[in-house]
């Protein structure tokens, strides 16, 4: 089995009948991942856990306080074609709490796309072949002129199709 570099994404979902999502775009001036939307995460640092990881990583690159977050737990792990072996950790936060967000050299633009928004333009589903033959699939929801794929929209798609926010269409 290759070895994956572990990562921590926050999944962060503000408390509203409509929940938005907090999603970054990378700034051009990274070595990679250019111009990507992501979550907000990266890298575990040694003898930290996912929730510290995801946490950590919000704060430095939004300025989102650890204290404004509830975490409500992690979902399924996402392996990439790069190498990352990810775990997305599930969060609220209260909607004020976006107002406060600041832009660091990592981060060009905070978007905030609602789940009802995302669900509406719906996924496009390519396959994609690894080098050691495994084919995985690779999601693309795109949103407002903007790009959404890979590791982000695979786990927003898990999200929208059994996540939390189902309840606010009931």
């Amino acid at each position: 089995m290759p070895h994956y570099r572990r990562a921590a994404v926050l999944v962060a979902l503000t408390r509203e009948t409509d929940p938005r999502v907090l999603l970054t775009v990378r700034s051009g001036d990274l070595p990679t991942h250019k111009g990507q939307i992501a979550f907000p995460g990266g890298s575990l640092e040694a003898g930290e856990t996912p929730v510290q990881a995801a946490l950590r990583e919000a704060q430095e690159e939004v300025g989102l306080s650890p204290a404004s977050v509830q975490i409500l737990g992690e979902v399924d792990d996402v392996f990439t074609p790069i190498g990352f072996h990810v775990t997305p950790v599930l969060a609220r936060i209260s909607p004020t709490v976006l107002d406060t967000l600041t832009l660091t050299p990592e981060v060009a633009e905070i978007i905030t796309p609602t789940l009802a928004e995302l669900r509406a333009v719906g996924h496009f589903h390519e396959v994609r072949t690894l080098p050691d033959g495994t084919e995985v699939p690779l999601y693309r929801h795109p949103w407002r002129g903007y790009d959404i794929w890979g590791m982000t929209s695979r786990v927003l798609h898990d999200l929208l199709t059994s996540g939390p926010g189902q309840e606010s269409e009931a």
